[in-house]
C-alpha cells in the first residue's frame, strides 16, 4: 500500500509551477484566433502568416479578432482582386490565401465560424505548376531506368554513369 500511495505521488509534479487562479481565466479568455497563431511554431512558417494576416487585416480595416467571424468569401475576393492589382505574383496570392484559410479552418475546428470563407475562392494558377522544385524523374528518364541492364555489366555501368550525370545517382 505504501509502495501505491509513492507512485501516485511521483506522477504529481511538486516542482511545476500551477497557473493561478487569474492566469487560468485569462487563458480560458485568449480569442481562437490568437490561440491559432500562438500555436505555429515553425518560425518561417509564423512570419510568412503573420505578414500575410496583417495584409488581410489592413485591407479589411480589421483591428480586433472576433471581427474574423464575420468574414465572408466577398472580403477575400476584394482582397484577392487587390494583391493582383498591386503586381503580386499568383503563387504570393495562393500562399497569403493559404494563411488565411488555415486560420478559418482553426476558427472551424472551434465552432468559432461556421465555415471557411476562403474555400470556393478561386486561386491564381501558377505556372509549371506540375513541376516541383525537387528535381524528379520524367515519364522517358523513368522508362529508361526501368529498361537499363543490371549495374553489373558493361552497359549498366554505363547507365549508372549517364543517370549520375543527370542527378540522379
Amino acid at each position: 500500500m505504501a509502495n501505491k500511495k509513492k507512485t501516485s505521488r511521483a506522477l504529481i509534479p511538486t516542482k511545476a509551477r500551477a497557473l493561478s487562479a487569474k492566469e487560468f481565466l485569462d487563458l480560458a479568455d485568449v480569442p481562437p484566433e490568437i490561440e491559432w497563431f500562438a500555436n505555429i511554431t515553425n518560425p518561417q512558417t509564423r512570419r510568412a502568416y503573420q505578414n500575410d494576416l496583417k495584409d488581410f487585416m489592413r485591407f479589411a480595416r480589421i483591428t480586433n479578432p472576433e471581427v474574423f467571424r464575420v468574414v465572408t468569401r466577398a472580403h477575400l475576393i476584394a482582397w484577392r482582386k487587390d494583391l493582383e492589382g498591386r503586381g503580386n505574383e499568383g503563387s504570393t496570392i495562393r500562399r497569403k490565401l493559404s494563411a488565411v484559410s488555415s486560420l478559418f479552418e482553426y476558427l472551424c475546428e472551434r465552432n468559432a465560424v461556421v465555415h471557411n470563407p476562403v474555400k470556393g475562392v478561386k486561386r491564381p494558377k501558377v505556372t509549371n505548376a506540375n513541376e516541383g522544385l525537387t528535381p524528379a524523374l520524367s515519364d522517358e528518364q523513368a522508362r529508361m531506368l526501368l529498361d537499363a541492364p543490371a549495374g553489373d555489366t558493361l552497359k549498366g555501368i554505363a547507365a549508372k554513369l549517364i543517370f549520375s550525370h543527370l542527378g540522379y545517382g
